[in-house]
């Protein structure tokens, strides 16, 4: 019998698995995050000019898009996730990222508060569906001695990815306006790119592994998925590995939301037009992007080597510390602050990936999508309890506010995960590195 194990590059796969499959994966990681953020980076630049609002609402209604975007994910994240592990990630993967091709369409016609809502909502069920995957795919795809350094990888990429659509891409109304083109089209021909970059994912996912995660297993409902999504909590490494989620997207949305928003502001205040402080405010937050792709392959490689708690320690130690530190500057635009947003992207990369990793590795294979949906449902809360206050702590005490609330929730999950590493320690379990799976 032909020996089904294959490898892609480094990365040692599990059985079925084909390198033609990691690389259409590889290629959804490349494009997900820059298309989960460039639609709320540009926001700003909508409000102005589709929307004609003033810069004292921009927090609130940031905060409000967001937050409805958040009950939008919470009502089908786990769905997403067992209807994965029912009819496949493929199948899932393209249905996300055609909504996501759609929702970006939209957007660019809103001219009310309400538009966007809709618009935003229609775009978080995409979000909900490609999260789900993104993470379940690469629990699927690597035996367990590679899944530290294929995460590395994957994340390195969502880096890349991000530091394209943040850094390149956002300059994109200020190269449309430059050539004559009014400044509300100029943004509207931006989010078209997005989206054809969303059609093109779409296709390119006809590529990945067909069927179920587990052909052998019979189909389980899809509420019994769920409930064993939770259940799965009572391994405290999954709790954690929840937990940390919650904290780990806030870290992703108030980089996209809130310190897009402030460096934004802060350009206008000195005397950028909108489309100037749009691609602004792109370069500012891509320094902590290319942070955080530097962060990704070397964190997944340590992830290999050391306990994954240790791991998820580390991550948030740093992010705590980095998000702490921007809260306290005074000038976002200043040159002093890159050294805090160095460390923001490095905790933003580093949360997430020990986050999934923890997960991946505590996970029974045959529930996976649905411990990756409950987990992206507590991420959803995070970004729910960001979005709801965030916004008005912006417009009321400053852009230093919420980032006050990220440092404390990072802050929460080292409280929760060192006693227990401690417990760990005390017992004389999980003393050493990832369990790994025989040749």
């Amino acid at each position: 019998m032909t020996d089904t194990h294959q490898k892609f590059g480094p990365v040692k796969l599990a059985p079925g698995v084909l390198p033609r499959h990691v690389a259409c994966y590889l290629f959804a990681a490349f494009v997900s995050i820059g298309l989960f953020i460039y639609l709320v980076a540009l926001t700003p630049y909508i409000l102005t000019v589709n929307l004609g609002l003033p810069e004292s609402a921009h927090g609130r209604i940031a905060g409000d898009l967001q937050f409805w975007q958040e009950i939008a994910l919470l009502a089908t994240l786990g769905l997403w996730g067992a209807l994965s592990d029912r009819f496949g990630r493929r199948l899932i993967y393209i249905i996300g990222f055609l909504i996501l091709f759609a929702a970006y369409g939209l957007y660019a016609f809103a001219t009310t508060p309400s538009e966007l809502i809709a618009y935003r909502l229609i775009f978080a069920v995409g979000v909900s569906a490609t999260t789900t995957c993104l993470s379940a795919v690469l629990a699927d795809y690597p035996e367990e001695k590679s899944r530290g350094i294929l995460t590395g990888i994957a994340f390195f990429l969502n880096g890349v990815g991000s530091v394209i659509f943040i850094m390149g891409l956002t300059q994109l109304p200020e190269v449309f306006a430059n050539r004559g083109v009014p400044d509300i089209w100029a943004g509207r021909y931006a989010y078209f790119t997005v989206a054809a970059i969303a059609f093109v994912a779409a296709l390119a996912m006809l590529g990945l592994k067909p069927g179920r995660p587990d052909e052998t297993e019979p189909k389980t409902p899809i509420l019994t998925l769920l409930l064993e999504g939770v259940t799965a909590g009572k391994n405290f490494r999954i709790t954690l590995s929840y937990l940390s989620s919650y904290a780990a997207r806030m870290n992703m949305a108030i980089v996209a939301l809130f310190l897009f928003l402030w460096v934004v502001q802060a350009a206008t205040a000195a005397g950028a037009t909108a489309t100037e402080a749009t691609a602004r405010a792109g370069m500012i937050v891509g320094i902590s992007q290319i942070a955080a792709v530097i962060a990704a392959p070397v964190l997944g490689m340590l992830g290999d080597k050391i306990d994954r708690l240790n791991l998820l320690i580390l991550t948030f130690a740093i992010g705590t510390i980095g998000y702490g530190w921007v809260a306290v500057l005074n000038d976002i635009l200043a040159v002093t602050a890159i050294p805090a947003l160095l460390l923001v992207g490095i905790g933003l990369s580093g949360a997430q990936l020990a986050s999934t990793v923890l997960l991946a590795e505590e996970s029974p294979a045959r529930i996976r999508g649905s411990t990756f949906g409950v987990q992206a449902v507590f991420g959803a809360l995070g970004i729910l309890s960001l979005s709801a206050g965030g916004g008005r702590l912006f417009d009321t005490f400053g852009p230093n506010a919420p980032f006050v609330a990220v440092a404390i929730a990072n802050a929460v999950v080292l409280v929760c995960a060192v006693p227990w590493r401690l417990v760990e320690l005390k017992r004389g379990v999980r003393t050493g590195p990832p369990q790994t799976a025989p040749d």
